[in-house]
């Protein structure tokens, strides 16, 4: 058991965010997990789930041609749903990093100001 600070909870959309960014990346998810401030084996363990889940979704369909996905409204709902999804977790992310540069812009300057 863990002892100090809470466990931290991720919505749904922000692991499916998170994943989707994994997937379209050539970044090792050391990386993604970096940018996106989780731990590696959190992002490591929702990339397992999805492509556990993609497996038994999978099995036993007929993969529909690429006409029949091309013309399916629900799927591009999905992925423009999905793709908001990461848009929010991403301006979430930089307005944190925003925040983060301002507060060490300050300390640099509080530093600098002392050693004066």
């Amino acid at each position: 058991m863990r002892v100090g600070h809470p466990r931290k909870q991720y919505d749904l959309a922000f692991q499916e965010g998170a994943v989707a960014l994994l997937e379209r990346t050539d970044r090792s998810i050391r990386a993604v997990a970096r940018d996106l401030g989780l731990p590696q084996s959190t992002l490591d363990a929702w990339y397992r789930k999805a492509v556990a889940r993609k497996r038994k979704l999978s099995k036993g369909k007929t993969t529909p041609s690429s006409a029949t996905i091309a013309a399916d409204p629900q799927s591009d709902k999905e992925r423009i749903a999905q793709l908001e999804r990461e848009l929010e977790a991403l301006r979430k992310r930089n307005e944190e990093l925003e925040m983060d540069r301002a507060i060490l812009k300050k300390a640099a300057a509080f530093f600098a100001k002392e050693s004066e």
